[in-house]
């Protein structure tokens, strides 16, 4: 057996690192260019599947070649971090204004690069130039991952982590250290198809090809204008982002993470018992109400705009007509065009109910 190599000490000195900072799942990959990624990323954005996204166009290069993060990087360093907590009781029938799992505590792009900036300065520090990144920058983390051997990405395109799943946060330090990089996995989806069956928008176009489009979480999130009416019935009881195709996948059966590791992603006040806002206080917030009802969460990223749009969609898609009182106001008096239309659509599909 051939003796440790000053690579696999301070491999392990990252690794433990890591695991110190309560990161469960660490990996290492070669900082090498992502070119069968590239060719991948380079087919979804001429199929226009990033929608408004354009950052994603304008930083296409960026994303594959860790060189344009830190010069002379060797290496990539890959952490994971579950936010996936047991939920409240399940309640009977849709809940109006239901929220994606990530989403429900603290912003996470806080909580990551506050502990990745340790690992980060402990290598600069030993003269190893270092960039941390959470999805923030134009980083391809999941690739990342997927090269580490930390898990294997899944026909939902979610990095799927064998018994852990996939509600997890992933980080990246790209660095000039070199490390000892880790094996790739294979994927390993076999036939299933749950999560491809079960969108509600029918957003994948093959597996591992999604149409963020026709994605709730983009749809709720990232567009800004009116959801097309044939996709409005499809956002159900989401106010923001979804995890159908992540809820239904076999690899999701685990036990939740434990609660100190999540703890920091524990709804808060904002959020009922049910771990859902409530949807018609949604709508009839005013500016300063929104911004210190969303204040340090994800879901102040949407706006009010947006969010209340959303919120129109899930009242009328609950069908609950003690909601109408809040949703013609909207309709007549809203600030937003985008908010009114949504408020109108949401009312009429009320009174079309009743008939």
């Amino acid at each position: 057996m051939s003796a440790p190599t000053p690579e696999d000490a301070l491999t392990q000195a990252v690794r433990a690192k890591a695991l110190a900072l309560g990161f469960p799942r660490v990996a290492f990959a070669r900082a090498t260019r992502l070119e069968v990624e590239e060719a991948r990323l380079e087919a979804w954005l001429a199929s226009g599947f990033h929608g408004s996204m354009q950052w994603m166009a304008d930083t296409a290069d960026m994303r594959v070649d860790p060189q344009a993060m830190v010069a002379g990087a060797l290496s990539v360093v890959v952490v994971a971090l579950p936010y996936a907590r047991a939920d409240a009781e399940a309640p009977e029938g849709p809940v109006p204004g239901r929220v994606a799992r990530y989403a429900r505590g603290r912003d996470y792009h806080n909580v990551l690069q506050k502990r990745l900036r340790k690992p980060e300065r402990w290598l600069r520090d030993r003269g190893h130039d270092a960039r941390w990144s959470v999805d923030s920058r134009p980083v391809l983390e999941r690739a990342w991952a997927e090269r580490s051997g930390l898990g294997f990405i899944g026909k939902n395109c979610c990095l799927i982590v064998p018994g852990v799943g996939s509600h997890l946060f992933l980080g990246t330090v790209i660095t000039q250290a070199p490390l000892t990089p880790g094996a790739p996995m294979r994927e390993r989806c076999g036939r299933c198809t749950r999560c491809l069956d079960a969108c509600p928008t029918a957003a994948f176009a093959a597996p591992r090809r999604l149409d963020a489009r026709r994605c709730v979480s983009y749809l709720t999130i990232e567009h800004e204008g009116p959801i097309a009416p044939e996709l409005r019935e499809g956002v159900g009881d989401r106010v923001f982002g979804c995890d159908v195709c992540q809820d239904v996948c076999p690899y999701n059966a685990t036990k939740p993470a434990d609660e100190a590791v999540t703890a920091p992603f524990a709804p808060g006040e904002r959020f009922t018992a049910t771990d859902a806002p409530d949807a018609a206080g949604l709508l009839a917030m005013d500016d300063a109400a929104y911004a210190a009802w969303a204040h340090a969460s994800p879901l102040a990223r949407p706006g009010r705009a947006r969010m209340q749009r959303n919120a129109a969609l899930v009242l009328g898609n609950v069908g609950d007509r003690r909601h109408l009182p809040v949703l013609r106001e909207a309709a007549e008096g809203h600030e937003s065009p985008v908010v009114r239309d949504a408020a109108a659509w949401a009312a009429a599909q009320l009174d079309k109910a009743r008939r």
